[in-house]
């Protein structure tokens, strides 16, 4: 009896023992089973950034998932497979597991994963000095390269004549050759487009810089770029500065992720280790997709490559409007979701197919139901340069004035009615200087990549009026290689105009002995996750050449004439 008095006045002090004893050996098991979670120990603090944690906290090893180590193809999980239990505190023991066994395999053949295509073909060439021999020298090699390449994908170099001709375009070209026989702008159909094109963009004036760079260079490609921004042309294709711009986003280790306001689908913000941001686009669907019949324009899905194919695009247009592009393949879960905030972190998961997918926030297809997936863990995607901060390089933006209407029910007024042109023309900034044929041109490039998406454009307030348009957010472009969005050149078609050095260059795509497919063929080749677009795309382009040049044919056909279609404005 007296043991049990004992305990009977003591029972609260053994059951906090017991309490005690039970929680301690639970914290035992629980570390020694997940370790240390070093990740939700960063997240909660406060003291710093989220920048400097994601800095303090990375492997500068350089075996990083997206970096040299996958160039080399070592497919390496550099956290392990345990970092898949803090993918979200608030999911179960099981789900935690789940993730753990979902670690990427690094014994998977590179085969299997097609987003690993070429990817060891990406190469850079040093940079060389300014020399116009040198130049010539250079462009002769790449086209023989070019030939070398179009032999061993078994095609044929030539224009888009060869398979698109039409006989009354045949006749302008002639007429067009016989005007400009003496011009700079002359087409001379044995000779390479590159050289025809470069010396039609010799002609450009580059202008002056952006005000608050005029004294400032910077060390890395990305403050180059910025500062070598100039009135007429956003980057120079023929300065070192691009291979190394295109390359730094490729190969730099990511050190912080934040998704972008804004939009109606899912951005990333990327920074680099030397500071760059990039907005990355994630692949959705395969390149062979297209555009489902009965959605919208508004509502179609925006596509990584669309972006990578218009930038290489406009630099073969030698427009240099479009932000530099590169596509790249990131690590989900070491590239994204490790360096992601909580808000974004919590949208990732794995599917049950075994894929790491996450969705965001956005207003469309953002949830569950439509996720970005990696294979299984590899995501491609689209990295684009930032421009200039808004408070160094301030731009305006304008209501393009054939926008759509963004409506399921009405049209805008333009696909009504054919004087929007005349009346236009009549306005500031469209009544004087470049801006409409600037309009023009932007009109050429969406027909020709089949974006109907360009509501809007913007420009550089340090230059006024008198600059280029930029051709910012092509990601809906290339989404119906069979269809040819006459109403994109409606633009065109309405005012009758074009800008000689634009039709310049696409008579020479129509001649030959180059054509815009085989151009874009062999720009693109270098690209990481080549190949970019499937082959009828490519052939599209072709085809649309010739529609182009058949509506400046119409136009002149109606009684108006030369002068009044065919504009030289200086601008090439």
């Amino acid at each position: 009896m007296g043991y049990w008095t004992y305990a009977r006045r003591r029972w609260k002090w053994f059951l906090w023992l017991l309490v005690t004893a039970v929680v301690l050996i639970n914290a035992a098991i629980f570390i020694g089973l997940t370790g240390p979670r070093d990740q939700l120990s960063v997240r909660q603090t406060e003291d710093e950034s989220h920048l400097l944690i994601a800095r303090k906290n990375l492997n500068k090893s350089r075996g990083n998932s997206s970096g040299q180590a996958y160039a080399d193809w070592e497919q390496k999980d550099p956290l392990g497979g345990d970092r898949g239990k803090h993918l979200n505190q608030e999911n179960s023991q099981k789900q935690d597991q789940n993730l753990a066994d979902h670690g990427y395999d690094a014994n998977q053949p590179k085969e299997v994963d097609v987003n690993y295509n070429s990817r060891t073909n990406y190469t850079y060439k040093d940079n060389e000095e300014d020399n116009d021999d040198e130049e010539i020298i250079e462009l002769l090699k790449q086209k023989d390269d070019q030939e070398d390449y179009v032999q061993q994908k078994g095609g044929q170099s030539h224009g888009a004549r060869a398979n698109y001709s039409i006989t009354q375009v045949d006749q302008f070209v002639q007429k067009f050759q016989s005007v400009y026989k003496n011009s700079p702008y002359a087409v001379d159909i044995e000779s390479k487009y590159l050289i025809h094109l470069r010396r039609i963009t010799s002609l450009r004036k580059k202008g002056p810089r952006l005000v608050d760079y005029l004294h400032e260079k910077g060390t890395h490609s990305w403050e180059i770029f910025h500062s070598e921004i100039r009135q007429h042309a956003l980057y120079d294709p023929d300065e070192g500065y691009l291979k190394s711009l295109l390359k730094d986003m490729v190969m730099k280790e990511v050190v912080d992720v934040e998704q972008k306001e804004g939009g109606t689908q899912i951005k990333l913000i990327i920074t680099l280790e030397d500071d760059g941001q990039s907005l990355f686009k994630p692949m959705r669907f395969p390149r062979q997709q297209e555009t489902l019949p009965d959605h919208f324009y508004f509502a179609d899905y925006e596509r990584h490559n669309a972006e990578i194919a218009a930038f290489h695009l406009d630099m073969l247009l030698g427009f240099h409007r479009v932000p530099p592009t590169v596509g790249r393949v990131m690590n989900v879960s070491h590239d994204l979701h490790r360096l992601s905030n909580k808000k974004l972190a919590r949208t990732f998961f794995i599917s049950p197919a075994g894929n790491w997918c996450f969705h965001g926030s956005c207003s469309y297809y953002c949830d569950s139901s439509h996720p970005i997936c990696g294979h299984p863990i590899m995501l491609e995607g689209s990295m684009a340069a930032f421009l200039p901060p808004v408070e160094r390089a301030k731009r305006k933006t304008w209501r393009n004035p054939w926008k759509r209407s963004y409506s399921k029910h009405r049209k805008a007024y333009w696909e009504l009615n054919n004087d929007l042109c005349e009346k236009i023309k009549e306005k500031e900034p469209y009544n004087t200087g470049r801006r409409l044929l600037d309009i023009l041109d932007m009109a050429v490039f969406d027909f020709l990549t089949g974006n109907l998406d360009r509501h809007h454009y913007e420009t550089f307030q340090d230059f006024d009026n008198e600059t280029f348009l930029l051709h910012l957010d092509n990601g809906r472009a290339f989404g119906k290689s069979k269809y040819d969005c006459i109403s994109c050149i409606a633009p065109v078609r309405q005012c009758c105009m074009i800008r000689l050095s634009t039709l310049s260059k696409l008579v020479k795509l129509y001649s030959g002995p180059d054509s815009l497919s085989t151009l874009m063929r062999f720009s693109m080749h270098s690209d990481p996750v080549d190949p970019i677009l499937v082959e009828p795309h490519l052939q599209a382009l072709d085809r649309r050449v010739s529609k182009l040049l058949h509506i400046i044919y119409s136009c002149l056909a109606e009684g108006k004439s030369w002068n009044e279609v065919i504009i030289d404005d200086g601008i090439t």
